[in-house]
């Protein structure tokens, strides 16, 4: 079974290490990048959660990570303040995240 990891800022990842969920909080562009790294390089990871603003700090390697391999899928989701203006809904990212739309 794959699992999930999850990338965000401290307030957002709260909830989500309440869950149970793995990842951490990052604060900075460096600090996204060496969690991504990391979740990229468990085995056992199948989807990163990335917050929209910490992916967008990073996003030439966020698309960079999805090009070079399916497995695992990585999500842009919103934070706690919300998704980004003129962001696609999630259900839409899901959509063409799983092939089943363009």
């Amino acid at each position: 079974m794959l699992n999930f990891f999850v990338i965000a800022d401290p307030r957002s990842y709260l909830a989500f290490a309440l869950a149970g969920l793995p990842g951490g909080t990052a604060l900075t562009p460096k600090e996204t990048r060496q969690l991504l790294a990391r979740g990229r390089g468990d085995p056992g990871v199948g989807l990163i959660l990335i917050t929209q603003r910490l992916a967008q700090e990073i996003q030439d390697e966020v698309d960079a990570a999805r090009r070079e391999r399916s497995v695992p899928l990585i999500l842009e989701i919103p934070d706690l303040t919300g998704p980004l203006p003129g962001a696609p809904e999630l259900l839409a990212r899901l959509r063409v995240l799983m092939g089943f739309s363009a």
